[in-house]
């Protein structure tokens, strides 16, 4: 019997989405290669949450997982397809993972450039709309943690940048208007800390809020890990 695992990607952006798809993709005896980030090597932040490279890094090895940062530069399409490729040649990389839920258009436009550079695409945390209430739930209720790092001032106030996703906020968000719970829509975004495929926690150390672009963005400025070891929390700096 063959028993090799397919090597796979996963699309990372530091959330929620991507880090269940990881925890499924895991479960599933895949063989997780890496991460894989857009950027902005000018700026040092990834595209999608906004979020400083070194505090990405810093979660990435909290996962214990390799961190590919994949530098847009004037064609974020381009740099993409020509990474995947060059995973699939270097790592033998055959799938990469996505955490979209349930935006048609979204998966359309990952699954074409997937195939692009010759690579399968799998959505393992695909779901409809009327599910979305229950992925949130079972995203708090298998201990992950996670803080809201960005959030449309259209919809929330400054108080929500920096909230934790646990049961008080799976409560709150089902009463605004207008809002997937899941944030799919780009209501908010989340950068996850801690869970049950952390070898460390992930503790912010100085933080602010910020107005960007329609957007309360926590800007983490610095991060500590924390051991995981028999219930004693060590403490490394960066």
């Amino acid at each position: 019997m063959d028993n090799k695992k397919t090597k796979v990607a996963i699309s990372w952006s530091g959330g929620k989405d991507g880090c269940l798809a990881l925890y499924r993709t895991l479960k599933n005896e895949h063989e997780v290669v890496c991460l894989v980030s857009m950027v902005s090597e000018k700026h040092e932040r990834n595209h999608a949450h906004g979020l400083r490279l070194e505090i990405v890094k810093q979660q990435a090895k909290a996962l214990g997982i390799p961190l590919v940062l994949v530098n847009s530069g004037d064609d974020y399409e381009h740099a993409l397809i020509q990474a995947l490729t060059e995973l699939k040649q270097d790592k033998g990389v055959e799938e990469i993972v996505f955490g979209s839920l349930y935006a048609e258009d979204d998966r359309k436009w990952n699954e074409e450039v997937t195939l692009r550079a010759g690579l399968k695409p799998s959505f393992p945390v695909w779901v409809s709309e009327g599910e979305s209430s229950q992925l949130l739930k079972e995203f708090i209720t298998l201990g992950f943690s996670a803080v809201i790092c960005r959030a449309s001032d259209k919809i929330f106030d400054h108080s929500w940048a920096g909230r934790m996703l646990d049961q008080e906020f799976y409560k709150d968000i089902h009463h605004m208007k207008s809002c997937c719970v899941m944030g799919e829509a780009g209501e908010y975004h989340t950068f996850v800390l801690d869970g049950p495929i952390f070898s460390k926690k992930v503790h912010i150390v100085q933080s602010g809020v910020v107005l960007n672009s329609g957007l309360w963005s926590l800007d983490i400025e610095d991060c500590r890990l924390v051991e995981k070891k028999d219930g004693i929390e060590l403490i490394n700096r960066l």
